[in-house]
């Protein structure tokens, strides 16, 4: 199994990940299908455009079975959404049927959204993992801790001195790794679906 800087035409299989790894958090605003897909490649292709070698794939073979997405200055996330155009051509796909969003579902999904801005708001400035996820199938076999690991290092690597995370307080073997990794509570975060959990963890 290998850790590699994630390419373009990894996308799709990271949104298949993703797709199975969170299926009942994306079912909370809208069924998984081919044209919500669509939407979550887009939103990936950024991340991979902003961020670059901080996104990375775990391999078995010829197959994608893990990735994890580090940001090392978010605000490049939101100045890349804005200036790139993403905004307003995903809200022009969104309106126009694209991604078979109601007006109701995206009014909750920019809900959504304006919670994850008060946690961003709220926290210090520093690093983030912004996503990670193995594929069910392959649980168990130590790759979620292999990309957490190389995660950790990029963002050493690039001088960060703090990472966060957050992670639903329920989701015990995922804080339990995150813990043996030097992550440490810090506060709480809420959105639609619940409370997150911040976790912080200070770099060498």
């Amino acid at each position: 199994m290998r850790i590699i800087p994630a390419t373009i035409q990894h996308i799709e299989a990271v949104v298949d990940i993703f797709c199975s790894a969170f299926e009942s958090s994306i079912s909370f605003f809208a069924p998984v299908n081919l044209k919500l897909k669509k939407a979550f490649k887009d939103v990936f292709t950024l991340l991979h455009l902003v961020f670059g070698k901080g996104f990375m794939v775990a391999v078995m073979g010829d197959e994608v079975c893990g990735y994890i997405v580090m940001a090392d200055n978010i605000k490049r996330l939101w100045l890349g959404t804005v200036f790139s155009g993403f905004l307003v051509k995903m809200a022009a796909k969104a309106i126009f049927g694209a991604y078979c969003l109601n007006l109701s579902t995206i009014f909750k999904v920019i809900k959504n959204k304006l919670f994850y801005m008060k946690f961003e708001m709220l926290t210090i400035s520093c690093g983030q993992l912004l996503s990670i996820a193995v594929l069910p199938r392959h649980h168990g076999k130590g790759i979620g801790k292999r990309l957490l690991e190389a995660g950790i290092n990029y963002m050493e690597s690039r001088g960060i001195k703090r990472i966060k995370l957050e992670v639903r307080p329920d989701n015990t073997p995922a804080v339990r790794m995150y813990e043996k990794y030097g992550f440490r509570p810090a506060g709480r975060a809420k959105d639609l679906q619940g409370d997150w959990l911040i976790m912080v963890r200070e770099c060498s």
